[in-house]
């Protein structure tokens, strides 16, 4: 039985690489109560504010994405990328972790590579079908892969089938014990008795969905319906908080967000919709079409295939999204339905599954 443990991880740049670890995380701290975490991280993106604010580490790299062949930022990043390597590496050698966990996009690579060079158990979680280039990149050095979708392991080629478990995309664990509707609304300052609509973009906002919103909120201004709104940090709106109208460019408590809601309208990212399913909500999911493979408008498909979703695209928002909000509030036994098709599709246990086999993996070695 492991009695202490220490696990790096390396997630961030959105908080759909970067959600998913901390639920790890935090599953394996109620399994073992010694348990310390570092994070390894840019400055500048979502793990800056949240990893601290959650009480853990973060240690920060140069490291960059892909910036486009005229960007001087390209010309850098080969340095960047073995600057970071050798961070992490010296990072490895001073807190000895049990693991290193990687989620994937750029931030991952360095700690993958840093893992292998110094022969410390590698984890890579992948949300996606279709894994992205990192993930393919480290999968050959992995020593545990976890998938989101059974398809996956058909996109890894070359590497073991039981390095490979498919346990679902692991949500935070405030979400599987989310308050009732009229106290989440309280908290969030409104009306307890009035149908709520949550709408948000991804943890950077989404301006498509914002300008549609801006159109949506005019529409139902006289009408008993309220609304949550996450703009993202950039988005300069029209509308003002008031009663009925809630705006928060970044939502910290998504479980009370989520909570509130009769209906959600958002992106459709491979975190989003593992929470939609674990929360039960009925959704308005509009993908977002530069999404590498078009991931989002598989994960989207598979919602309105199992009766859990309506798929709207991302060039029709502005146009036809109030209609579907009107036409989907006015039949609450389509709601109904839907929540329920949504919790068919949720993996609870996601998290659980993943923490338990980072400490077989670890108890092995």
């Amino acid at each position: 039985m492991i009695k202490s443990f220490k696990l790096l991880v390396a997630a961030g740049g959105t908080g759909g690489h970067l959600f998913p670890a901390i639920a790890v995380v935090q599953s394996i701290e109620k399994i073992i109560s010694e348990c310390e975490t570092k994070f390894v991280g840019t400055s500048h993106r979502i793990e800056s504010n949240v990893v601290p604010e959650l009480g853990y580490e973060l240690i920060t790299m140069p490291i960059t994405g892909y910036s486009g062949i005229f960007s001087l930022n390209t010309w850098l990043l080969p340095f960047k990328i073995y600057k970071s390597i050798r961070i992490c590496r010296k990072l490895i050698r001073q807190f000895k972790p049990d693991a290193v966990l990687c989620t994937g996009a750029y931030i991952s690579y360095p700690a993958g590579v840093a893992a292998s060079k110094e022969k410390i158990p590698l984890v890579l979680m992948e949300s996606n079908v279709n894994p992205g280039k990192t993930i393919k990149a480290l999968s050959k050095k992995a020593s545990l892969i976890i998938t989101s979708f059974e398809e996956t392991s058909a996109y890894l080629e070359g590497v073991a089938q039981n390095k490979i478990k498919f346990f679902g995309n692991p949500v935070r664990e405030d979400l599987l014990h989310a308050t009732d509707k009229k106290s989440a609304r309280i908290k969030l300052g409104l009306n307890p008795d009035i149908t709520t609509v949550l709408i948000f973009g991804g943890s950077l906002g989404a301006l498509v969905i914002n300008k549609a919103t801006e159109k949506v909120i005019e529409h139902f201004k006289d009408k008993d319906i309220q609304f949550v709104w996450q703009t993202g940090k950039e988005y300069k709106c029209e509308q003002k908080d008031n009663l009925k109208l809630k705006i928060l460019p970044f939502i910290d408590d998504m479980a009370t967000a989520y909570a509130s809601a009769d209906l959600v309208v958002s992106r459709s990212g491979a975190t989003t919709v593992a929470e939609l399913a674990v929360c039960g909500k009925a959704s308005v999911l509009i993908p977002l079409p530069s999404a590498s493979n078009q991931e989002q408008k598989h994960n989207a498909e598979v919602f309105v295939k199992n009766g859990a979703a309506v798929l709207l695209k991302n060039s029709d928002a502005e146009e036809k999204l109030y209609s579907i909000i009107e036409n989907l509030l006015s039949d609450k036994d389509k709601i109904r339905s839907m929540e329920e098709s949504a919790k068919k599709l949720a993996k609870e246990n996601a998290a659980l599954d993943t923490a338990n086999s980072i400490l077989e993996l670890t108890e092995k070695s």
